[in-house]
């Protein structure tokens, strides 16, 4: 592994560049980078062998096996050989059911209108999508009784721990709907082939991530040639993270200092996506034809740097000593930035710099006064006769689609309350809010305008005060 970390993939790519083909090649790894970019090699390795050859894709899911295996025991009308490559990483994972999925799943349905009386308002597309989802995790948990919905929906209500839901569980199983192959036939479906096919013109190659080790799927699959590009611990990650670092910056044609990848790995972050980006970032801005220590450092503190967006969050999430030791590095910081670009942990663009020290407090102050603000908006909305909400957190999707317009629809009798911003924003709010009551809300309010107040008549410094208004709000003190 040191020296390549591909290594273990030698033998496939000599496979798929001699005929004849052997049936199937599977790659297994625990990485999603990593293996992805294995299908890849294989596949310029098949077209480089086989130029008039033929590559296909297929997933796991609904009919791709089917295809994938007609693919593969089929000849070609219009090239010499085929690889096919079919990811089964779902089909390798035992599904785990929780009692929340069930509950999820059947409010959805009952928003929607299913078990509604005939003539009510309805959503039959919405009802088709969790129909086939349902089945899907009746079949995913071996629950899935052909033909009979009421015991479909009895063992898998009971294995959610879910049983009194069974009846509505049974009227969504038996919604119409054309879904795609179980997955207990697809396997089924690719085990006949693995065990039936020989060697030809065409191969068949199986990918996974991080599959179920003790899935039986696969000693029957220990039989074709395999490559698994697993690392045994974090040590290993590391190590498998360097070597491909030195190749990647190999072929960009730089060189780089020893402790380069060290740097970038220290952290823990130890995914091929994300090092591959960081280093991609480095080798772009080096000066010269090498890539530096001092540079990799430079890249690591930024990205540990903290925003005005993250204390605000900390104190959305109750995390108050948390947002304490935030805030006190904000506000001895050189700099301010109120937003962390494009998210928390992705690959940061440079920052606008904003207010330093002690000036960034009421920015800081205004942040946070303008997330309370939603909070409690959305708090009284949810709170107004007719609102409706439900006792559970809406997801983005459902939260876009029927939450926030009921909120933002006018009701007799009550006031009108604003809710302005991105539906993202206000998703976040909404969620926080769950966590807050409205006499917390408003007394959080009314003590940032009594700190506000307080700075600005010399009662204290902005530090003090927001220090204070924070302790007083953590239960644990």
């Amino acid at each position: 592994m040191r020296g390549d970390p591909f290594g273990p993939l030698a033998p496939l790519l000599a496979a798929v560049a001699a005929a004849p083909l052997p049936p199937v090649l599977v790659v297994l790894g625990d990485d999603e980078w990593f293996v992805g970019e294995a299908a890849r090699r294989l596949a310029k390795a098949f077209g480089t062998a086989f130029p008039d050859g033929e590559v296909s894709e297929y997933d796991g899911t609904g009919n791709g096996v089917r295809e994938a295996v007609a693919d593969a025991a089929t000849i070609a009308l219009f090239a010499t050989n085929r690889l096919v490559s079919l990811d089964v990483t779902d089909l390798l994972r035992t599904k785990k059911l929780s009692a929340d999925e069930i509950d999820t799943l059947l409010d959805d349905a009952a928003e929607a209108g299913l078990g509604a009386p005939p003539g009510a308002p309805s959503e039959p597309r919405v009802l088709e999508r969790l129909a086939r989802k349902a089945r899907a995790l009746a079949r995913e948990t071996g629950a899935w009784v052909e033909g009979d919905a009421a015991e479909s929906a009895r063992k898998l209500a009971g294995r959610g721990k879910r049983s009194d839901r069974a009846p509505e569980l049974a009227r969504l199983l038996d919604w119409p709907v054309e879904d795609g192959e179980a997955a207990e036939t697809a396997l089924g479906r690719l085990l006949e082939y693995v065990t039936r096919a020989g060697a030809g013109d065409n191969v068949l190659l199986l990918t996974a991530v991080s599959p179920d080790p003790e899935h039986a799927v696969l000693s029957e699959l220990a039989r074709a040639p395999r490559a698994a590009l697993l690392a045994r611990d974090d040590a290993a990650r590391r190590e498998r993270l360097h070597a491909l670092g030195l190749e990647r910056v190999l072929e960009r044609g730089k060189t780089a200092e020893p402790d380069v990848f060290e740097t970038l790995t220290e952290r823990g972050r130890l995914s091929a996506r994300a090092f591959l980006s960081e280093l991609d970032r480095l080798v772009d801005t080096a000066v010269g034809n090498r890539v530096t220590s001092e540079a990799a450092a430079r890249l690591v503190v930024d990205e540990r740097k903290e925003y005005g967006s993250d204390f605000v969050e900390a104190v959305a999430r109750r995390r108050f000593l948390e947002a304490l030791r935030i805030a006190e590095r904000l506000l001895a910081a050189d700099d301010f930035t109120a937003f962390r670009p494009f998210g928390k942990d992705g690959p940061a663009a440079a920052a606008k710099k904003g207010p330093k020290g002690e000036a960034a407090f009421f920015p800081l102050l205004g942040l946070l006064g303008a997330e309370l603000r939603r909070m409690l908006a959305l708090k009284a909305a949810l709170a107004e006769p007719g609102a409706d909400p439900g006792p559970r957190r809406a997801d983005y999707r459902t939260f876009v689609d029927r939450l926030l317009p009921r909120l933002k629809a006018s009701r007799a009798g009550a006031a009108p309350i604003p809710l302005d911003g991105h539906p993202f924003v206000l998703h976040k709010a909404y969620l926080a809010s769950f966590d807050w009551s409205l006499d917390e809300l408003a007394d959080a309010l009314v003590g940032l305008a009594d700190v506000d107040r307080g700075v600005k008549t010399g009662l204290g410094s902005g530090a003090e005060l927001l220090q204070t208004w924070l302790l007083l709000r953590n239960p644990a003190l």
